[in-house]
């Protein structure tokens, strides 16, 4: 290295000018590119260098990465320095100044076009740290000396201040983006339930709030958790990339995220074996992904790629976002099925209407193709058997088809019915789909010629059943051969029990009618006469005593006179719950499900729909509010069919509102228990009772003797059998058994 011996003042004094005008200029800058660019600028400017790098370093990984240039080849931008390589590669090895009058002296250099110049390599310090490194050099006959060292150090300790504050003011633009990109996420999940539009503004607003140039979205597959679909990019993947794409978990990084549950971060991507290349994507060597997830369930992942290393504070800011993306798919999903409950229940409902004003089973076929298979997308055919005397079927007819090419077909040709391999299925209520008939070996040759005129070779059958009896069939069929999937079925199973009840209801009505109408009202009218007096007939008794108390009540204490009204109109609700089941029972309609009381009635309804043991309860706690203690105990009840259930709450009905009326007892209790083979009900009070020979042949007739005569009847119509016992002044005891039918299932 040539040295000069000695320097002029004035030479000496320019130099610290330029020296403090570059400091000057170089700490208003707080953009961090253009500052190292400006820095390796005025390196050279101030030692007459020739040309010049800076780089960063990252001493977790013991890396370095050039960050700007001055004269240098356009290779040099952005190259990745390892200890030992080149120039910059010594400074990272030894933590020294170098100073070379030969680059070419230096082991493995990165530029062989500049190996003949002169060169000085030098770290950037900060707290101890080395935080970055410059390159510097020039062309021949050029040689640095010391006072050229001097100034490059001096420099070096100011460009690492200002290196370090546009660090900061960095972070803080980090901090405010991260700021923007959650408020942002806020609008998104607050301002759009649409999955589809969630996860495109996401991806959009990761790329414009971060900046990182590559982003995609892939979710879980609804149907295959081992599959990914990614259809939502951001950056330049919007460039390159259309349409969806399927990509099995099995593989990439992606995949392995989904797998593991966990964020992967790589900052080396051709290290790891894992990494799939993106087809268009070009100098890629990081890649970031994290996985959606609410609580244990994966949604999909976030995955990022860049030209430039993550840290962890990408990760970090990726996790909040993919948590609060998880939260919005799952609201999004929730929306989307209570979407889809929606529109079946409207469409249960219309279905339900426009079956009701049918009037015979040409119209029912019509009215369903009208309302269910014209909003779809398949042809639709409903098929009818006929059965002979032994119920056996033998015949299938074409009761109506509706396809988009002709509309609604009225009823067809009738062929004779033919099983095959799919009818077990098909009778146990489960629908069948086929992907194509021509190669399906479940069906019977005879089979095909029910379905040659039934559209394409791929069909979707879904039984009709009505008691336990398949009465036809609904059959779908797509044009070419079609993997079903649920949704494609799903309003056509909703409303098959619809249909199959509303044809079954037609041809009851007419097989009523043939076996003789008269006899059929009679029995009705007994039924009704029963379902009246245990149900609207004990609960306008009740409000009789309400009323004939009322008076009085009001005058002794307004406010319990307001009670007892209060009383009166839950009795009346109650009444007018109970005629509106009875009147719903006179005129059904077909596949309208048993309405359901409202809360603090008491009809039947509540052992349809909340089973015995809590309608008692419900019954009892009701019971009570009348001036007397009412105890309702069911443990050790086990579930009966549900017309035995009605049979004993109506029982339960009738003896609660005899006590009522004539026991004048304090306390009633209610016993139901299943004991072997039989289920036991017992009813006790402790009332003024009846001399005991008017308790079995000559029971006490305050009402005519028609609630005991029922009460009976409702026993013995399941073999069971009614006692009643009675002594004055003992109280009394009404009991009850029936032979145990185990039905399946247990109370919600």
């Amino acid at each position: 290295m040539n040295t000069v011996e000695t320097e002029k003042p004035e030479t000496i004094l320019r130099q610290q000018e330029s020296l403090r005008a570059v400091i000057e200029s170089i700490s208003r800058e707080l953009e961090l590119q253009p500052l190292l660019t400006s820095i390796v600028r005025y390196a050279c400017e101030l030692i007459g260098a020739d040309n010049g790098t800076i780089g960063l370093v990252d001493e977790d990984r013991m890396v370095g990465r050039t960050e700007a240039v001055f004269q240098m080849p356009a290779s040099e931008l952005g190259a990745e320095i390892t200890p030992g390589v080149g120039l910059a590669g010594r400074v990272l090895l030894t933590r020294e100044t170098v100073v070379l009058g030969r680059y070419g002296e230096v082991d493995h250099p990165t530029q062989p076009d500049l190996v003949e110049n002169a060169v000085v390599g030098l770290p950037i310090f900060w707290h101890g740290k080395m935080t970055g490194f410059f390159g510097i050099g020039a062309r021949p006959p050029r040689r640095f000396d010391e006072r050229s060292v001097e100034v490059l150090t001096q420099f070096a300790r100011h460009a690492a201040i200002a290196i370090e504050n546009a660090r900061r003011y960095a972070r803080e633009q980090r901090r405010t983006e991260r700021f923007a990109l959650i408020a942002r996420m806020g609008s998104i999940i607050t301002t759009n339930l649409r999955l589809e539009d969630l996860v495109q503004n996401t991806a959009d607003a990761i790329h414009e709030l971060l900046g990182y140039p590559n982003v995609a979205i892939p979710l879980i597959e609804a149907t295959d958790p081992d599959l990914m679909v990614l259809r939502h990019f951001g950056g330049q993947y919007k460039q390159f990339m259309r349409g969806e794409y399927r990509l099995p978990t099995s593989g990439g990084l992606m995949g392995a995220a989904a797998r593991e549950r966990k964020t992967i971060l790589v900052n080396d991507v051709s290290s790891d074996p894992r990494h799939m290349p993106t087809p268009g994507a070009v100098g890629i060597i990081a890649e970031l992904v994290v996985p959606i997830l609410l609580s244990d369930q994966i949604f999909g992942v976030v995955n990022v790629e860049s030209d430039t290393p993550f840290s962890q504070e990408d990760a970090n800011i990726l996790r909040i976002v993919a948590d609060q993306l998880a939260v919005a798919i799952e609201n999004a999903r929730l929306f989307k099925g209570k979407q889809k409950l929606l529109e079946e229940t409207q469409l249960l409902y219309q279905t339900s209407k426009r079956l009701g004003t049918a009037t015979d089973v040409d119209e029912v076929v019509h009215a369903y193709l009208e309302q269910v298979a014209t909003r779809g997308h398949f042809d639709c055919t409903v098929l009818l058997h006929d059965t002979n005397k032994e119920g056996k079927r033998t015949v299938t007819t074409v009761q109506g088809k509706w396809t988009a090419r002709k509309g609604i077909e009225s009823k067809g040709q009738s062929f004779p019915f033919v099983y095959s391999g799919i009818d077990t299925v098909l009778d146990s209520g489960q629908t069948t789909t086929i992907r194509d008939r021509t190669t399906d070996r479940r069906l019977a040759t005879e089979f095909h010629t029910v379905t040659d005129g039934l559209g394409g070779p791929s069909l979707a059958i879904i039984p009709l059943l009505v008691r336990g009896e398949r009465i036809g069939v609904v059959v779908l069929s797509a044009p070419e051969p079609y993997s079903w999937q649920e949704e494609d079925l799903q309003r056509y199973q909703a409303t098959a029990t619809q249909l199959a009840t509303a044809v079954d209801s037609r041809r009851q009505q007419v097989l009523v009618y043939d076996q003789g109408q008269q006899v059929a009202v009679l029995e009705e009218r007994q039924r009704l006469a029963r379902e009246l007096h245990d149900s609207v007939t004990q609960l306008i008794f009740s409000m009789t005593l309400v009323a004939q108390t009322l008076g009085s009540a009001w005058q002794r204490d307004p406010s319990e006179g307001e009670r007892r009204v209060q009383r009166l109109i839950e009795l009346s609700q109650s009444a007018l719950a109970e005629m509106r089941d009875l009147l719903q029972e006179l005129r059904p309609v077909a596949g309208t499900p048993t309405p359901v009381s409202s809360p603090g009635t008491l009809t039947i309804n509540r052992v349809r729909h909340n089973g015995l043991p809590a309608a008692l309860a419900a019954q009892a706690s009701d019971a009570s509010r009348d001036g007397r203690t009412v105890v309702a105990e069911t443990d050790g009840y086990e579930k009966l069919p549900i017309e035995q259930e009605e049979a004993l709450f109506r029982i339960t009905q009738e003896a609660l509102s005899n006590a009522a009326r004539h026991s004048q007892a304090g306390t009633v209790r209610v016993r139901l228990r299943t004991r072997g083979q039989a289920t036991q009900l017992t009813i006790t009070d402790d009332g003024i009772g009846f001399p005991a020979d008017l308790t079995a042949a000559k029971p006490p007739r305050h009402d005519g003797g028609m609630g005991l005569t029922t009460m009976r009847e409702r026993a013995e119509a399941f073999g069971g059998t009614l006692r009643l016992s009675s002594e004055p002044g003992a109280g009394t005891r009404v009991e009850v058994i029936l032979p145990t039918i185990k039905q399946e299932g247990t109370y919600p």
